[in-house]
């Protein structure tokens, strides 16, 4: 009896009180998100012409890569995808974002991505209108190559 007792009053004083409860959040709210987006904007902007262009090369072997392994998979199935159409394509779709990872982890660019950021930063005053030229241009000159 006295054991059940003290397990009673072990598991009150361990109950949550939820009104005692503090919530965080590591999402950001709409505007600091924006002023995130244009800072990496401008980081990216600011780069040296050498090393946006590299890292634009990158980004668009990677989509290669990714197209390539998705097209030479998905479209051997053979007589899989001629009985079920949806594996092929689900397939593909499974296999093309590994484009996407291999970018995010290599810090590539991509120009559509930059067209975002910069022109973020741009709005912001973060960045001038030849930094984002300039950046436009040598990032899609290397994603292109």
């Amino acid at each position: 009896k006295a054991a059940r007792q003290d397990r009673e009053e072990r598991s009150e004083r361990i109950s949550l009180d939820i009104s005692k409860t503090q919530y965080t959040s590591v999402i950001k709210s709409p505007p600091d998100a924006y002023v995130t987006f244009a800072e990496k904007g401008a980081s990216n902007a600011h780069l040296p012409k050498r090393k946006i262009f590299h890292q634009a090369v990158l980004g668009g072997c990677y989509v290669g890569f990714g197209g390539l392994i998705s097209l030479a998979i998905a479209g051997n199935l053979g007589g899989i995808s001629a009985a079920n159409p949806g594996v092929a394509k689900m397939t593909f779709a499974a296999l093309f974002p590994v484009n996407l990872l291999l970018i995010m982890s290599t810090s590539g660019q991509l120009f559509t991505g930059n067209s975002a950021t910069v022109a973020a930063a741009r709005f912001e005053g973060f960045v001038s209108w030849h930094d984002l030229w300039r950046n436009w241009a040598v990032s899609l000159a290397g994603n292109i190559v």
